[in-house]
């Protein structure tokens, strides 16, 4: 009897050890793990892991759009460690994620000065310009080719430069959603207080 009771209790031991780990894509394309296969599925999609984590046994009738999601999900994985690495790398706490961040955002407003003194610049010139074939159409003279041709280039160039203010504005929104998600991380990482 005891014989009995010690081979149920090492098979019962060795059917446990030998339970595998099983990975899928759900409905809503995200990857799921579990000791038991999805209830309601079929096995068309899931894949059988070893302690290890490789595929033991995956079911070939994985659709494609199943196996894209999959390498998505992987490749989003893979770069998500990627950054969390490069972010601990490159920052010891959160204050210097800000430092960062001020520095940018001064770089930034350097370059926007800039551009709003040559727009200032351009703009008195363009004023002159039109002053200039003002007195011209006043006095019904014609306005000359290389007049007309620095008026276009004038426009031209501030449009130019409203166009570099637009996108510095943008890229000033980016640098601080990106500074602000990296400390959050950053926190998340290192488990820091703020």
């Amino acid at each position: 009897m005891r014989d009995w009771l010690v081979l149920i209790l090492f098979a019962a031991s060795f059917s446990t050890a030998q339970a595998g780990l099983y990975r899928w894509v759900d409905e809503t394309g995200k990857v799921q793990y579990s000791d038991k296969p999805p209830a309601g599925q079929t096995k068309g999609g899931v894949a059988e892991l070893d302690k290890s984590g490789r595929v033991r046994n995956a079911s070939s009738s994985m659709s494609e759009a199943e196996r894209a999601a999959l390498q998505a999900q992987k490749q989003k994985e893979i770069e998500q460690r990627r950054k969390d690495r490069a972010l601990l790398q490159s920052f010891s706490t959160p204050e210097e994620v800000d430092i960062l961040r001020d520095r940018q955002i001064e770089a930034l407003g350097a370059a926007q000065q800039t551009n709003r003194l040559r727009l200032q610049t351009l703009q008195e010139r363009l004023n002159r310009l039109n002053k200039q074939t003002e007195r011209l159409a006043k006095s019904k003279k014609p306005i000359p080719n290389d007049l007309q041709t620095e008026i276009d280039l004038n426009r031209d160039e501030i449009n130019s430069i409203n166009e570099s203010l637009a996108r510095q504005d943008q890229e000033l929104i980016r640098i601080k959603e990106k500074a602000e998600a990296d400390k959050a991380r950053l926190i998340q990482l290192r488990q820091v207080k703020p």
